[in-house]
């Protein structure tokens, strides 16, 4: 990945006017260095989700962007008009908070885009204000008090190859989407539609059904244990997902919990399974204990009954076993 352009705008709610930087940036080696780790990171997220323009041909993020993908003189320009449409936005709409924003131009496999990433105040970079001939200029620094884990959560990633595609770019709404609703950054600054595809559908089912299989199971590990592995199982090896199949194989009580929570999040309906999503979401497997254990490692681990069993007790308990052993460490 290569960081072509960026430029950062001050926009704080409680002013009367956004501070729209003149200047572009200096992509120095160690801001190129943090707008490519922000963007992969961005890209790596499992909230990032594919989405199409509303009012195509009025969107003025889309034609912004546009602008900028494929005249780079226009950048300077089309940064302020999109910074200034979210300002508008935020002073109308409370739920949006006050930010740096950053318009990145970046090349990515060849591919020209432009990352729009919302930055809180004083979290991954601070900024410096100067006046240079009436012109604001805008500097920014990597926050080296910054927590190692801190993320944009609010982004969009608009690419030349997405503007005439199925989608035209992909949203990052990490808040919103954990809660299942729209945000205003999504629906009055982007004005955008998020796609309901095959990557979504088998994201939202495995996420949903541990949930729910959590709360109904917690207390009967071996019954846990057992719907999960089905599941695990269905998603690996069959490329349409049968959701009659899956919840008949439950008992009663669970099989009518599924069925009624996934009608309600509106999944219950058999879907074309994701394989990148599936190889993803199932690679690692954590389980933790009432007793104070934490069991880490390889989901083909947990699977394999030469290395791992639960053993169900009369008394309701129930024993992990991990079996065959020569060497430990600790």
């Amino acid at each position: 990945m290569i960081i072509n352009k960026y430029i950062v705008h001050v926009l704080d709610r409680n002013s009367e006017n956004p501070i729209l930087n003149d200047f572009e940036g200096k992509v120095s080696l160690e801001i190129g260095n943090f707008f490519q780790k922000t963007i992969k990171g961005i890209i790596k997220d499992t909230d990032l989700r594919k989405a199409v323009f509303n009012n195509y041909e009025e969107n003025i993020v889309r034609q912004c962007s546009k602008q900028i993908i494929y005249d780079e003189k226009s950048f300077i320009l089309n940064s302020k008009e999109i910074a200034s449409y979210l300002f508008e936005a935020m002073k109308n709409n409370d739920e949006i908070t006050s930010c740096d924003l950053a318009i990145v131009m970046y090349t990515n496999k060849d591919q020209r885009g432009v990352a729009i990433i919302k930055l809180d105040y004083k979290g991954l970079i601070h900024h410096d204000i100067a006046l240079v001939d009436d012109k604001f200029n805008v500097s920014i620094n990597k926050n080296e008090s910054a927590l190692s884990n801190s993320k944009p959560k609010q982004a969009a990633l608009i690419e030349a190859h997405g503007l005439n595609d199925e989608y035209q770019l992909r949203v990052l709404d990490k808040q919103y989407e954990n809660m299942g609703v729209e945000s205003k950054f999504i629906k009055k600054f982007l004005d955008v539609e998020k796609i309901v595809d095959d990557s979504y559908k088998t994201k939202e089912f495995i996420k949903v059904t541990n949930k729910v299989l959590e709360v109904c199971c917690g207390n009967e590990p071996k019954k846990l244990e057992d719907i999960k592995s089905l599941m695990n199982y269905m998603l690996k090896e069959n490329s349409v997902f049968d959701m009659d199949r899956f919840t008949g194989n439950a008992d009663e009580d669970t099989s009518k919990l599924l069925k009624e929570y996934l009608e309600e999040k509106e999944l219950y309906k058999d879907f074309n399974i994701d394989k990148k999503v599936v190889e993803k979401a199932l690679k690692n497997r954590t389980v933790k204990t009432d007793s104070g254990f934490k069991i880490s490692g390889d989901l083909v681990y947990f699977e394999d009954p030469m290395k791992y069993s639960l053993r169900q007790n009369e008394d309701g308990t129930c024993d992990i076993v991990i079996k065959n052993i020569s060497f430990y460490e600790g």
